[in-house]
């Protein structure tokens, strides 16, 4: 199989998907937020939650809310 051609299993995260809908990539994301791109990718995967500072920045740069980043 060419995992290069193979379709990208994506995450079902409200970050993931407010990410993505605004064509973001999470390394654009994390630059908005002033953290890492593994930092983006931990919380879209749940493996940990960001802070209440990171929190306000993600919403402003997704323009959206903390309630739809954190359902």
């Amino acid at each position: 199989m060419d995992y290069r051609k193979a379709p990208r299993k994506t995450n079902e995260s409200a970050l993931a998907r407010l990410r993505m809908e605004r064509g973001l990539t999470q390394g654009q994301l994390a630059k908005m937020v002033g953290c890492y791109a593994n930092d983006i990718s931990g919380w879209e995967k749940g493996l940990h939650r960001p802070g209440s500072a990171a929190l306000l920045k993600l919403a402003a740069a997704l323009d959206c809310t903390i309630d739809e980043i954190l359902q």
